[in-house]
């Protein structure tokens, strides 16, 4: 009467233990039906996304997820790539090839009308739509900022900044715009007083002529600040540039050139012209760095070498941090420093050699 309950035991033991020891297929995801209409990416986490290709440049692939928005993926994190049309790569060696890319098993697959072509993925240096679409090679951003002071003193403050950039295999065209302006009331007379008032634009055109080295076909600067007495600057010129650091997550490029500008001033002193003119030595340092996938750093350094009636030496720092919030929208947190060696005299005042701010903005990529 004792056995049986025991033999009942010692075979559910052996029935539980054989069944936790078999071993069991790992559950992989059903991979999508792929869509012409769409390019894919799967990633080395093994998810899929259906878009469209932007731009591959500096070993982050762009991709304008059709849910999500546009994601930036590192090149190393993209598992297959399928494109719906046409794109333009460029190799490490300065090739140029134009088809439909595949990107499977660290190789890449570029088909023409002609020929299948199998290379290796780490002789990709960069990619671009081929397809005939001038909007694939744009994006950009458009970011707004204000402040609001309200009580015992009464202050608003605007800044509107934007940068687009066009991007093909070979060449960079990038442009940005800023203006900040702010304003506040006399408190005795309750009219509006401006405290704050000037733009900047810059573009510039960059021909890559090897993976390292791009030659700055033209560059344009215009800048007007009305207390710092410019009415208007315009600079003109030419340069090269050269990569030092180019990572997954860190790049970091100089240039440097020569450059024409011409000032107008505001206001004078008795005897002095307002317009000063001035052969330039533009010197520059570009740095990004991504922090995690979410928060990235940036920073731009300029400074130029003018005369000294037209400032000596001119200075333009733009640092800060990105993060991404949801979608196409990002916060910004940027220090903005303009610096004037020898500013221009008005003669009732010297405007200051430094202007520094920091802004905190609401982006939107595009």
């Amino acid at each position: 009467m004792k056995i049986l309950p025991l033999f009942v035991l010692t075979a559910s033991v052996v029935s539980s233990f054989s069944l936790h020891s078999q071993t069991y297929p790992i559950w992989q995801p059903q991979a999508p039906v792929i869509d012409a209409k769409f390019d894919w990416v799967k990633t080395t986490s093994g998810e899929w996304l259906k878009g469209d290709i932007i731009t591959m440049y500096e070993e982050e692939l762009e991709f304008d997820s059709d849910e999500f928005g546009i994601q930036s993926i590192d090149i190393s994190d993209v598992a297959e790539l399928y494109s719906k049309g046409e794109q333009s790569i460029r190799l490490n060696d300065g090739t140029v090839m134009s088809g439909k890319l595949i990107i499977k098993d660290n190789k890449l697959t570029l088909t023409d009308e002609d020929n299948q072509h199998i290379l290796s993925i780490d002789s990709l240096l960069s990619i671009a739509s081929a397809d005939g679409n001038e909007l694939d090679y744009w994006d950009g951003e458009v970011n707004f900022g204000t402040n609001f002071r309200r009580g015992n003193s009464e202050q608003s403050d605007y800044t509107i900044s934007a940068e687009a950039q066009r991007r093909t295999s070979t060449s960079r065209f990038s442009s940005a715009f800023i203006s900040n302006f702010s304003e506040r009331v006399i408190q005795e007379t309750g009219k509006k007083e401006e405290t704050t008032d000037d733009q900047r634009l810059t573009a510039n055109f960059d021909w890559f002529f090897s993976p390292k080295v791009f030659i700055r076909v033209a560059d344009y600067e215009y800048f007007a600040d009305q207390f710092g007495n410019i009415d208007k600057r315009h600079t003109f010129g030419i340069g090269v540039g050269y990569e030092l650091l180019d990572t997954t997550d860190f790049s970091w490029e100089v240039n440097a050139g020569p450059s024409y500008q011409s000032t107008d001033y505001l206001t004078v002193e008795t005897g002095q012209d307002d317009n000063e003119t001035s052969a330039v030595i533009n010197l520059g340092t570009l740095l990004k760095w991504d922090i995690t996938k979410d928060i990235g750093f940036d920073a731009d350094y300029q400074v130029k070498i003018v005369s000294e009636d037209a400032g000596r030496y001119i200075h333009r720092l733009k640092t800060g941090f990105e993060v991404d919030l949801i979608a196409d929208f990002d916060l910004d947190l940027s220090f903005y420093l303009d610096r004037i060696e020898n500013p221009k005299p008005t003669g009732s005042f010297t405007p200051n050699k430094n202007d520094y701010r920091f802004v905190v903005s609401l982006g939107y990529e595009f």
